[in-house]
């Protein structure tokens, strides 16, 4: 990336002047899940070691670029996320390095959310403790399923039992954690979902993420499913899956904050949040992505190219596109409709400088009418049937 583009970043994200999440994708895995299709690679000691020195040399260009154009403004962090792949896989002293370099190079609010994603398989007690004692404040937990025979279709590398060991050593550790659970699962009945829901209650979990089943292109299932190994979940029984579990977590006490994520009060994602009130965060890693408040870009999804770049004192971007308003409200009220919360109409007015049911007048009346979404209290949401559709 040529400087004038590194000064054009940066500009944009001092314009948005609000302060920023931080991701960092950690690539390495064991091996590939079958129905994964984000950017991974196999753990290797020697390319981890030479990956994670350049992703320490791109937190430093990217400091360095907002000291030369920002106006000596410094750069605040609200919260950090470790994604990937599978950044539990970190030894605990690279994992504190990293941290250390963000925050000696960053302002960072001593309570701030600090995020790692883990399997089972790859945690331990002694790992968990190393993890909250190098600053870890909330752990999300690659569950997937308590059904054995689910995780092998899935191509997952832990069974149930090692699953609920690691809970249990969450629960003792950490009051912050959360699991992601996979449901529409080829041969999963809605009585075998149910079973996987009590499991997770009973556990007393303090923050659930549900996602249905995808099979995209490129991945072990899309292959499998080209070869008619299975077929897939019917979307009625889809439906019946995710109506159950929100009528069960609900039931539970739990805040149904997100389309796809429950929480306790107090534990929602302070992170994943920023994503969807459409705020700014900065990604860094292969495959990383960006949005500076009018620019979004991502980084190269190749570990090679990437490091090459970072060599070559170039950030290693690898397209940039710049949202015209248009864009940008659109994103404002599709990111925002996922929240139960819905939109503000007037932070939509305060931020886009015109009223958002009069832009989308004809919008909202179709959309009202059939019963797909709803304003109370000058907040625009989804219906019960909307977050359904």
């Amino acid at each position: 990336m040529i400087r004038t583009e590194e000064r054009r970043i940066i500009q944009s994200f001092e314009k948005s002047n609000k302060s920023l999440a931080l991701y960092l994708h950690v690539p390495f895995c064991e091996g590939k899940c079958r129905y994964c299709d984000f950017y991974s690679v196999k753990r290797e000691k020697e390319l981890m070691d030479t990956y994670l020195a350049y992703l320490k040399k791109e937190i430093i260009k990217y400091s360095s670029a907002w000291n030369s154009y920002s106006e000596g403004k410094s750069v605040k962090i609200e919260t950090i996320y470790f994604g990937g792949g599978t950044p539990g896989l970190l030894e605990i002293e690279q994992l504190q390095d990293i941290i250390n370099v963000i925050k000696s190079r960053f302002s960072y609010p001593l309570s701030g959310e600090i995020t790692i994603e883990a399997n089972p398989s790859s945690l331990s007690e002694e790992k968990i403790i190393a993890f909250k004692e190098a600053g870890i404040s909330r752990i999300s937990l690659g569950v997937q399923s308590f059904s054995d025979k689910e995780l092998e279709f899935l191509g997952r590398r832990h069974n149930v039992r090692e699953s609920l060991e690691i809970i249990g050593l969450l629960g003792k550790h950490f009051d912050n954690y959360s699991i992601d659970l996979i449901y529409a699962i080829p041969g999963q009945t809605l009585k075998d979902w149910e079973n996987t829901l009590k499991k997770a209650i009973a556990l007393g979990l303090k923050h659930i993420s549900l996602y249905n089943l995808q099979i995209e292109e490129g991945t072990a299932l899309a292959e499998a499913l080209k070869n008619n190994e299975f077929q897939r979940v019917h979307d009625e029984l889809d439906a019946r899956m995710y109506i159950l579990a929100r009528e069960m977590l609900i039931g539970h006490g739990y805040q149904h904050y997100e389309i796809s994520n429950f929480a306790k009060k107090g534990f929602e994602s302070i992170h994943n949040r920023i994503y969807w009130q459409l705020k700014p965060y900065l990604g860094l890693g292969p495959s990383a992505h960006s949005f500076t408040g009018s620019v979004r870009y991502s980084n190269f999804p190749d570990i090679s190219r990437y490091i090459s770049e970072l060599k070559n004192d170039k950030l290693p971007v690898n397209n940039l596109h710049l949202l015209q308003k248009e864009d940008l409200m659109a994103e404002y009220i599709f990111m925002g409709l996922r929240l139960m919360e819905g939109v503000s109409l007037d932070d939509f007015a305060e931020r886009f400088e015109v009223e958002l049911n009069t832009r989308y007048r004809d919008e909202i009346e179709k959309l009202a009418a059939m019963g797909l979404i709803e304003i109370i209290d000058n907040r625009m949401r989804l219906t019960e049937k909307g977050i359904l559709y």
